[in-house]
């Protein structure tokens, strides 16, 4: 057995979140190996937003309960574009059932959570308190899955 050492780059540089209503062809138990058999047909909109550089924060903490393990989602980050058409936007999105893909700066994409366990999106606006102070949308996902996010390699 030989193991190698690349470098790999940590954290996040982009993520994206789909209703479940935005996806379909789910095999019974997504595995790294059959995730690509999933569909996503995003809504199409106008509204675009940029996430504050480095602000994406992804955490999944295995917890042990009498079913098993399970794996709690947390995943939050920062928008730096606030405007009427973003915030409508994110109320349609606001919890309703989805899932998250994940693309780490290494390229490498995850995704999070399932058809079966998905994951559950919120948001909160900072207007900020003074004229040169920071404003920001802070959004949150949420969810437990009984499995590890698997790689999603479309």
């Amino acid at each position: 057995m030989t193991f190698t050492s690349d470098e790999k780059l940590p954290g996040f540089a982009e993520f994206d979140f789909y209703l479940l209503e935005e996806t379909g062809n789910w095999p019974f138990v997504v595995t790294d190996v059959n995730s690509a058999q999933i569909t996503f047909t995003p809504y199409v909109n106008d509204v675009e937003a940029l996430i504050e550089p480095d602000s994406i924060d992804v955490n999944v903490n295995p917890k042990q309960s009498a079913e098993g393990t399970v794996q709690q989602i947390s995943i939050v980050f920062r928008l730096i574009t606030r405007s009427e058409a973003l915030e409508q936007l994110l109320e349609q999105y606001a919890n309703k059932p989805g899932v998250g893909i994940g693309k780490l700066n290494n390229e490498f994409k995850k995704l999070y959570g399932t058809d079966r366990e998905p994951l559950y999106m919120n948001y909160e606006l900072n207007e900020g308190t003074k004229v040169d102070g920071t404003a920001f949308t802070e959004v949150r996902i949420k969810g437990e899955t009984r499995k590890r996010p698997v790689y999603y390699t479309p």
